[in-house]
């Protein structure tokens, strides 16, 4: 299998999402604020955010940064060690808001297939390429420009699409086997509840 070596600039464009003015958080509304707590960076996958009740956002949004279903967000800052080049993947059309600790990955599709994009920009390669780039503060953030600016070898158009498909079919057993594992670890109380009642 032949690799060509890029720049990720090259492949794939990062937009920066809106700055959402903290007056319009509410605990309700239209539209989900997306945050670093989206992104389950132990499995690389897309997860709710319960940390927060006022993710809702009542204010004005402009129609670039309502996001659709398959968008591709990578976070911005890291606000968990391991969580810069973590990716995940918009479930819903419609419903969330790319804040601006998010960036939206848009592929060259004539060059980078979307569903591998999502893999190599969580690759260990592009990892510590952002890590080493990484603004050194207290907590250490990256941008559409050094995201851009990492190196990745890459095969053809068909052989990407066959990995992303391979890697994508790998990741979704592995959610079905998660999901099955919580169920089984979770007591079936049913049986107590009908003790109870006959009890009474």
């Amino acid at each position: 299998m032949e690799l060509k070596k890029y720049k990720l600039g090259e492949l794939l464009d990062v937009k920066r999402g809106a700055s959402l003015a903290g007056e319009h958080y509410a605990t309700s509304g239209e539209y989900i604020r997306l945050t670093c707590g989206n992104f389950d960076y132990q499995n690389n996958s897309f997860k709710l955010n319960t940390s927060k009740d006022n993710l809702f956002y009542s204010g004005p949004v402009r129609e670039e940064f309502i996001m659709k279903k398959g968008d591709i967000i990578t976070p911005l800052t890291e606000q968990a060690i391991g969580l810069l080049g973590s990716t995940a993947i918009i479930p819903e059309d419609d419903k969330y808001i790319q804040s601006q600790d998010i960036a939206k990955i848009i592929c060259n599709e004539d060059l980078l297939c979307p569903s591998f994009a999502f893999y190599l920009i969580s690759s260990d390669a592009v990892k510590k390429q952002l890590s080493a780039a990484a603004q050194q503060t207290k907590i250490r953030h990256t941008s559409p420009d050094k995201i851009k600016d990492c190196t990745v070898w890459i095969p053809d158009l068909p052989t990407q699409e066959k990995i992303g498909r391979i890697l994508s079919d790998i990741d979704s057993k592995i959610a079905l086997n998660r999901a099955i594992n919580q169920n089984l670890a979770t007591p079936d109380r049913s049986s107590e509840v009908v003790g109870v009642r006959r009890a009474a």
